[in-house]
Order: C-alpha cells, then structure tokens, then sequence
C-alpha cells in the first residue's frame, strides 16, 4: 500500500501537487498534508476525503511512504533528513539538494533514464529550468550546443501564495511607495538577490541546473525577470550549434518530443495556464548566423514546472521499482 504526502500542502505549489495527483490517479491508498504549525488542523480535501492537515515528525513518516516536498531550502534541511531516516522516497521541489552531487536532478523527458527505484531523494529542478531542458534536450540531435542564451518573463506564481495575492492588491489600486517593490504594470529585472559578480539566485539556478539534467557543459547565458502575469512562464531562448541546422529539422524533432507542442502562432501564458504541456513557438533561423536557431518556451509553472514534473518522477520511480 502506498501513502503519499505533501510537505506545505496548503502552499501554491503544494496544492497543485494535489489536484496534479488526483488529475493523473496517483496510485496512493492513503495521504498525509503536511504544513506549518499556522496550518494544523485545517483540512484538505483528497479524493473526496477530508485529511486534516499536520506539522511533519518523525512518528509520521514510515518506510516506503512517497513525500512531496513543497518548501523552501531552508525549512527542507530541516525535515527532509528525518523522512530519508525513516525509508521514505523525497521528491523535493526546493533547491536544497539540487546541485547536490550525489542527488539526481530529474526531467522525466530528459533524463527519467537515470532513475533506478532505489533512490530516497530525488530532486526536482527549477520552475524555468523544467521547460527550457524539455525543450533543448531533444535539440540535441541536430549537433553538439555550443551555447545557450535565455531571458526568462516569469509570472509572480512563482514566488506563492503572498505574491499573487500583493499582485492582485496593487491591480485593484493598492501601490506600495517603494517602485522597486511593484510589480503591477512593471518588470523586476531580478529574481534573488544577486550575487558578487552580479548574477542572481534565479539566473545562477538556470544555469548551473541545465548543465547537469542535460549532462552538457555548455555555458548558459541567463537573464530572469519577474513579469506581471498571474500564472505561466515564457522563455526567449537562442541556441548556437556547432554546424548549421535547419529549422524545419528542429520543428520535426520537437513534434515528436513527449511533453511538448510545437506552435508557429506567438502562444501566450494564458494558453497554456492549466495545461501540462510546455510550448515551442516560433522557430526560427538567426538569419545571420546559420548555426543559432531563436525560439520561445512558454509553460505553465506550477504545472510540469514544479507538480506536475514531481509526480511525473515518482511515476517513473515506481514504475522502476516493478521491473
């Protein structure tokens, strides 16, 4: 029998890992929420039950249960330790163990291979880190990447639950006096503080996260930015190749790439907001360089960029477990 939970199940990403877990039919005979003491006792609705809502403990974690991890890396360390102790599988959506070199970082169209059935931790990457990789990763056959450039537009889902309720207040005419904290009619140009050398948290997670899904060492060229958008993240992606590629090569590749859909009509995030694939849309040749093909990556991000990619690793963990 298999018991599921989901570690900040009354979060943003939390409850989508419920519906997204219900959507697919998840085959867990029991559930367990798990949130901050603020949340304990509140109820959550799971398969037409009622499942009141607990602070994580070690007395409730037991060998073989599948924990989904919907935290910050902060509050992670804290009890991702004690569920590993117990025999428990953590599919963890913070960045806590991601670079963690002895932790798979999974993209199930990418490298699901990787997962044996044997791990206790299995990382699940960054929102805008999943779509690019789905999108690149089949790239790959038209030759060997010798760099790649992204600009990310990225909806203030995001960053949970308070930034899309302090959207919706400065929508409805509440401004804070500081412009650098509006993000009504404006674009925040970092996402995390940023570093010594000027790159932020955001920009530093694409980067170092695309290299090990895809198992490449090309440099990443990343630039993010917050945008007033409730749900859905887009993506400005150039490619340079070591040869020339065409682009009606590309497109056919992409059309057979599971997850994704190719558009050629200038999609939007509300397109694909609720939806769990990740959109392809306008490729094109730089007509100056032959080897560089431009395109956009538009996906929504509580969806395959956080849920939906979680339980889509805990699938292929148990599929691997049968064989």
């Amino acid at each position: 029998m298999i018991t599921c939970g989901v570690v900040g199940a009354t979060g943003t990403v939390g409850e989508t890992m419920i519906k997204v877990l219900q959507d697919r039919s998840f085959p867990a005979e029991s559930f367990r929420p798990f949130a901050s003491a603020k949340s304990e006792g509140k109820c959550v609705r799971f398969r037409n039950r009622n499942y009141p809502v607990e602070i994580i403990r070690p007395e409730a974690i037991s060998k073989g249960m599948i924990i989904f991890g919907a935290t910050s890396a902060n509050i992670a360390k804290n009890w991702i330790p004690m569920c590993i102790k117990a025999g428990a599988l953590v599919i963890d959506n913070s960045s806590a163990y991601r670079m963690d070199k002895d932790v798979l970082l999974a993209v199930p169209e990418v490298n699901g291979h990787l997962i044996t059935g044997e791990e206790n931790i299995i990382a699940n990457p960054n929102c805008s880190t999943i779509q690019l990789v789905v999108a690149l990763a089949p790239l790959l056959q038209l030759g060997k990447i010798r760099w790649v450039s992204v600009a990310t537009y990225q909806a203030v889902s995001g960053a949970g639950t308070p930034a899309i309720e302090e959207l919706q207040r400065q929508q409805n005419g509440t401004l804070p006096v500081n412009p650098a904290d509006r993000i009504h009619e404006n674009i925040i140009t970092s996402i995390g503080h940023p570093d010594a050398g000027g790159y932020c948290s955001e920009e530093i997670k694409l980067m170092n996260e695309t290299r090990k899904i895809t198992g490449q060492n090309f440099p990443v060229f990343a630039s993010t930015a917050r945008v007033p958008v409730r749900t859905g993240h887009t993506e400005a992606v150039a490619v340079k190749f070591d040869n020339p590629v065409q682009r009606d090569e590309a497109i056919s590749i992409l059309e057979e790439s599971p997850g994704v859909a190719v558009s050629e009509s200038g999609s939007s995030p509300l397109d694909v907001e609720g939806t769990d694939i990740v959109v392809v849309d306008r490729i094109r040749n730089n007509p100056g360089d032959p080897t560089v093909l431009q395109f956009w990556v538009i996906a929504d991000n509580l969806r395959k960029g956080a849920a939906l990619n979680a339980v889509q690793i805990a699938e292929e963990f148990l599929e691997k477990r049968k064989i």
